[in-house]
């Protein structure tokens, strides 16, 4: 059975721009699409009004945890700088998985 985790962020108006990953390392957002494309990860974009939702599919959940994303470009610093973009900008972010797990919530 599928596997997801799902990125939901809120912006608190309109004029408040969602960060891209490129925008830290263009070589991580590189390697990023190669990697996941060459694991089968199916990635999905949605955006309703302030609301931007992100959708990673995987095979199963045993596929996703034999990821290693931490092996790519920047992956460290990418993830903690883009954490403190979006919490320097006043977006929120809430990511679960299909579980119902919630991973992530600031």
């Amino acid at each position: 059975m599928a596997y997801t985790i799902t990125w939901t962020m809120t912006r608190p108006d309109a004029e408040t721009a969602l960060p891209t990953v490129a925008s830290f390392s263009s070589a991580n957002k590189s390697e990023h699409d190669t990697y996941e494309a060459d694991n089968s990860v199916v990635k999905g974009y949605s955006t309703d009004g302030l609301v931007t939702t992100i959708n990673f599919e995987f095979t199963d959940k045993a596929a996703y945890e034999a990821l290693d994303f931490m092996s790519l470009t920047d992956e460290e610093s990418v993830r903690s700088q883009y954490k403190a973009a979006l919490i320097a900008a006043n977006i929120t972010c809430v990511v679960v998985d299909s579980d119902g797990v919630e991973i992530a919530n600031f």
